[in-house]
């Protein structure tokens, strides 16, 4: 089995199926980063 987790908070956002034990980093839609408009100002 697999996880999905979110490489800012930390949060797991999926499990999936897989042979190997694997965690794999994504972003989720929480407002846990801050956003690029605020980067560029």
């Amino acid at each position: 089995m697999g996880t999905i987790v979110c490489q800012s908070c930390g949060t797991i956002i999926e499990h999936f199926e897989s042979n190997q034990v694997k965690t794999l980093y994504g972003v989720c839609s929480c407002d846990c980063r801050p956003s690029e408009k605020q980067e560029q100002e």
